[in-house]
């Protein structure tokens, strides 16, 4: 392989050059072997951008892709990712803070095998693909001296809970219960630690927050940190005074499952 392609959204620019600063003062990757769009003069002016991405995928042979929930609402990260899963000799994904394997739902990433940028382990295993490759020479010293810089950094990042989630072939997402609602009796209401992704529906996203709703004893009372696999029968938006729009969530099945 040639170098490393970044995979990225811009709006985690600042994770982003953290990873990059790893990946060269830690692992010694040569600065002009990483492409990555957020760096200064990595896109020339009057160039056709999208060919240059194309060709730099193919070219360099490993993509790293750093998936937060931007990068999962960006239609240009998805083109980025298409291209890496054509071209790509070594597609390493990396999971960012707060963002779970369920999370990346019926997406390609669900069936790949993840990195977490908050676990020391994952961040190895990428040093000793790196050697194997022989993109780099072994200095475990001043990677490991790195690698603690690097997540004092990641772990002091405040948790996302904007997650997006997106449905399985079945049409099931998995989701984490954030919190309870009082409501009148006999219904139920639970706040999603996130959003989900629903066809046509995009432009709600960051003005809404999504909440399940339902009559009780239809399903078994949910609390805060439950894992929740759900098929939505139908979805309704509405203004409340305190919480401002918010998408119910009406489920066709529910169950626990964690």
């Amino acid at each position: 392989m040639n170098g490393i392609f970044i995979s990225h959204s811009t709006k985690d620019r600042e994770l982003v050059e953290q990873i990059v600063e790893l990946l060269q003062l830690g692992m010694g990757v040569e600065p002009s072997k990483i492409f990555c769009t957020s760096l200064e003069g990595t896109l020339p002016t009057g160039e056709d951008f999208i060919k240059i991405i194309k060709d730099n995928v193919k070219d360099r042979g490993m993509v790293l892709a750093v998936i937060t929930p931007e990068y999962l609402k960006s239609q240009f990260c998805m083109m980025e990712l298409g291209a890496a899963w054509v071209g790509a000799e070594y597609l390493c994904p990396i999971l960012a803070l707060g963002m779970e394997y369920q999370d990346l739902g019926a997406s390609p990433l669900a069936k790949r095998q993840m990195r977490k940028a908050d676990q020391e382990k994952d961040w190895n295993k990428v040093y000793d693909e790196l050697l194997s490759y022989g993109m780099i020479s072994a200095n475990t010293a001043r990677f490991h001296k790195k690698l603690q810089e690097f997540m004092k950094y990641v772990r002091r990042l405040p948790e996302k809970t904007d997650r997006l989630y997106t449905p399985d072939q079945e049409g099931y997402y998995q989701v984490i219960i954030e919190a309870a609602r009082t409501v009148p009796r006999p219904y139920r209401c639970y706040k999603i630690k996130g959003k989900l992704m629903i066809e046509g529906l995009q432009q709600f996203l960051d003005s809404e927050s999504h909440w399940i709703f339902y009559t009780e004893g239809a399903y078994d009372d949910l609390k805060a940190g439950d894992q929740v696999r759900l098929k939505i029968s139908k979805t309704e938006r509405r203004r409340f005074p305190d919480i401002g729009f918010a998408r119910n969530i009406y489920p066709g099945d529910l169950k626990v499952i964690g």
